[in-house]
């Protein structure tokens, strides 16, 4: 039963895909042009190549190519453009003696790649460092645009997992997903998300996430139940919860979006808090949770939100 309910409501969701495609086919071939899985995976090639290069010993004016001169940052403490970009990798290199990054998890999902970073003089203790999202829009191979929320890795948790462990294991051993099941999870996290963060409708929780749901938010104990109790003070009547990005990849669907208290102006974008979830979905569930949250600065260096999205293709 809970299974067919699961796949009512995917569904649901899929019909009012379907609805979007037949009155928009010309648009959405457009869309597959421009963004096929081989751009995807040269994407995600590019970024992991950055990512493991940022804290090495390589001259930091090396990685220049990486970035597009006018790169657009979203990052508040960072002014735009390249040269900027690299100045703020010189800096985090001296924060981090050891140069230590870990990528944990990477997404690439048309022409943005979000990739998890465990920033650590310490990497074998995941209870240590920095946890860091990034995510990168590219063009023709080039970084145009650059958003990023981080926090300090939680030096315990409730349940005893860390932000980083992978940790879901499937009963045997599952076929790859297709695109159309990305599509629909990338869909089903992000209507899940608004109907519970936003309109409070806690009941989907008894129908779309596992019982055994897996936690590392460090404030909560495994398991669906706990989430439950939680979510009406994580929740309150009048929150206001905004999604800016949504992104999946394989069984990974990422939402990123902003958090404001009850009678916050919902139109400023600098306030609140900048928050992103990351989900393993499986067979219409969720098994599986990280996230990471950060505050949201009443100004930027660089004029941008955190939460905007400015890149247009020339």
């Amino acid at each position: 039963m809970k299974l067919f309910q699961q796949k009512r409501y995917a569904l649901l969701l899929s019909c009012a895909l379907m609805s979007s495609i037949v009155t928009s086919v010309s648009a959405m071939e457009e869309v597959n042009a421009k963004h096929t899985e081989t751009t995807e995976s040269i994407n995600r090639n590019i970024v992991v190549q950055l990512s493991n290069s940022m804290l090495s010993q390589d001259e930091v004016s090396a990685l220049g190519h990486y970035f597009d001169r006018e790169l657009i940052q979203h990052d508040p403490a960072v002014q735009n453009g390249r040269t900027p970009m690299l100045n703020s990798i010189r800096s985090m290199r001296q924060q981090v003696p050891a140069r230590t990054l870990t990528v944990k998890h990477v997404l690439a999902d048309r022409n943005l790649v979000f990739v998890q970073s465990h920033i650590s003089a310490t990497p074998a203790n995941e209870m240590s460092g920095l946890n860091r999202y990034d995510t990168y829009r590219l063009d023709h191979g080039v970084i145009v645009e650059h958003w990023v929320v981080q926090n300090d890795a939680p030096t315990n948790s409730a349940s005893g997992n860390s932000v980083f462990s992978n940790l879901y294991t499937y009963p045997s051993p599952p076929a790859p997903l297709t695109v159309d099941q990305m599509d629909m999870n990338r869909l089903l996290v992000k209507n899940l998300s608004i109907d519970v963060f936003s309109q409070r409708n806690f009941g989907l929780l008894d129908r779309l996430w596992a019982t055994n749901y897996i936690q590392h938010n460090p404030y909560l104990i495994n398991g669906r139940a706990a989430l439950a109790g939680a979510l009406p003070y994580f929740v309150p009547v009048g929150n206001q919860y905004r999604v800016t990005m949504v992104m999946s990849d394989g069984d990974l669907a990422l939402i990123c979006a902003q958090a404001q208290a009850p009678g916050s102006n919902p139109a400023d974008e600098f306030s609140g808090v900048a928050v992103c979830d990351l989900y393993r979905v499986a067979n219409y569930e969720m098994v599986e949770h990280w996230d990471v949250f950060q505050s949201v600065p009443a100004t930027s260096v660089n004029g941008h939100s955190m939460f905007s999205s400015l890149y247009r293709e020339h």
